[in-house]
């Protein structure tokens, strides 16, 4: 007779293989995480707070010694340039000269006209600057800016100072270089070109009753801005000397728009020349640019 006086339906669990694989360790290890929840929980939480402990300890002692030592060695860091070469590194970045063209007055009905072409070989800079026309102890002066890598006439009109007609002189003075910020603007040509899109139609002298001769010609402003003011000045030019200049200010010249302008111009009606027209716009000052939807 056998021994064994188990029931014979009794299961032996540790002979059971389960299909997916869910073995009877893995339910007591499950059994054994769940009779013991609250004091996991308890340890994580303890482990967390003495980490965040440290971590503001380390801290509060950064700041300390920041306090005490820090400061007086980065004063003293401050005053020593020993290993920095700060002449090189304005010699570095310093803007080249403006470049003179060329600088001439000419003899208007209302005075004397005034005009310089300048060059600015910076790339990266642009500046405001006041000058003067010079000839003896006479002077003419105005303020004016130029662009980056720009080549522009600078022009004074109606001047009522007399001065030979020909070549004069010009100084410039007070120059205010700004650099362009790279974060902003980062790539310049691509810049001017977005915001100086305008484009005049052909400019002729027309005559009308009393023998007025009036420039008139159409310009349209083809960027996505629009400008409280879009001055334009305008030379005559025959060969490569400019015979005869003059300016004129459009206001409100909202984006997409064209507007016609009728300019009296009589000195310059009977002039045999090329006439040509350019929007003199410092388009790195945000104050020219009008809100977008505004009239």
């Amino acid at each position: 007779m056998s021994d064994d006086k188990r029931p014979k339906d009794i299961i032996d669990l540790k002979k059971y293989e389960d299909p997916t694989g869910l073995a009877a360790k893995n339910l007591d290890f499950g059994l054994w995480m769940a009779n013991n929840r609250k004091r996991l929980h308890k340890i994580l939480i303890i482990s967390l707070a003495i980490l965040a402990g440290g971590l503001l300890l380390y801290a509060i002692y950064g700041l300390g010694y920041y306090f005490i030592y820090g400061q007086a060695q980065d004063k003293l860091l401050a005053q020593d340039n020993s290993g920095i070469d700060l002449a090189a590194y304005r010699a570095q970045n310093k803007p080249a000269d403006m470049i003179l063209e060329s600088a001439k007055a000419i003899s208007s009905n209302s005075g004397t006209d005034f005009v310089a072409t300048l060059k600015n070989p910076n790339a990266k800079q642009a500046a405001n600057f006041d000058f003067c026309f010079v000839s003896g102890d006479a002077k003419a002066c105005g303020s004016s800016f130029i662009l980056p890598d720009e080549e522009k006439n600078v022009l004074l009109l109606n001047n009522p100072v007399k001065l030979p007609t020909g070549s004069v002189q010009i100084e410039l003075s007070n120059i205010r270089w700004q650099k362009i910020n790279a974060g902003e603007i980062p790539d310049w040509n691509l810049f001017k070109t977005e915001h100086i899109k305008f484009n005049p139609g052909d400019p002729k002298f027309v005559s009308y009753d009393k023998g007025i001769n009036y420039l008139e010609f159409t310009i349209s402003n083809d960027s996505a801005y629009g400008y409280f003011e879009v001055p334009l000045n305008m030379t005559i030019t025959q060969g490569n000397e400019i015979v005869a200049i003059n300016r004129y200010v459009i206001e409100n010249f909202a984006s997409r728009t064209q507007k016609s302008v009728r300019l009296s111009w009589p000195e310059a009606a009977n002039i045999v020349g090329v006439i040509k027209i350019t929007p003199d716009l410092d388009i790195v000052d945000k104050s020219i640019y009008k809100p977008y939807g505004s009239n």
